[in-house]
């Protein structure tokens, strides 16, 4: 009987907790909603880019086959569909040169396959310095929800790659205050317990 006793109540004191562990890992989530980061090796070209919230600026251009980490605030890290790079005139030249829209010819900045692959997944980030955060080509793998859409307002990235290699951070005001109020139950965003999209997006047949 002795020893029954300290097992249900290590049982009952492990149920209490449940709750517990579950808030704990929701805050730790929405910790991660902050920030946004990508790691791309065997790149080639010379770029930088620069996002505060929908104004984006981008010079030079780059081409890499995958990347890790995550391009949005709100999904699970992985591999990355960042094949495209950024910049001017990599991305304008895409329509002249790889049979891309010809709306293309505006793009600063845009994710997804190599422009070789005009037919796979591609998506617009910036026109004419304008983030595609307003869903300007209405072709985001990622349909932003209003809510979404506020959040990225308040994002602050960059990204540079030397030659080689390419990395991008990023941090969010707007998420980190959700974060921080969460831990008082508060949820501005209404994303506590909704699963984050993967890297890797579903792209729909004909895209």
């Amino acid at each position: 009987m002795n020893l029954r006793l300290p097992i249900h109540l290590l049982a009952v004191a492990g149920l209490l907790l449940l709750p517990s562990c579950a808030y704990f890992n929701q805050r730790l989530i929405d910790l991660h909603d902050c920030v946004l980061y990508r790691w791309n090796t065997d790149a080639l070209g010379v770029a930088a880019e620069a996002k505060v919230g929908p104004l984006d600026l981008a010079v030079g251009g780059w081409y890499a086959e995958y990347g890790w980490g995550k391009d949005t605030w709100w999904q699970r890290p992985g591999y990355v569909m960042t094949n495209q790079g950024v910049g001017v005139p990599f991305t304008t030249l895409s329509p002249l040169g790889y049979g891309a829209p010809w709306s293309r010819l505006w793009a600063t900045s845009a994710l997804g396959n190599h422009p070789g692959a005009p037919d796979a997944f591609t998506d617009v980030r910036s026109w004419l310095c304008l983030s595609d955060v307003f869903d300007l080509d209405d072709g985001l793998p990622f349909r932003l929800s209003p809510k979404q859409r506020i959040s990225d307002m308040f994002g602050i990235e960059v990204g540079l790659v030397p030659l080689f290699w390419g990395a991008r951070v990023g941090f969010n005001v707007a998420e980190f205050a959700d974060a921080l109020l969460g831990f008082v139950g508060i949820d501005i965003f209404g994303d506590d317990g909704v699963p984050r999209p993967p890297t890797v997006p579903f792209v729909p047949a004909g895209r």
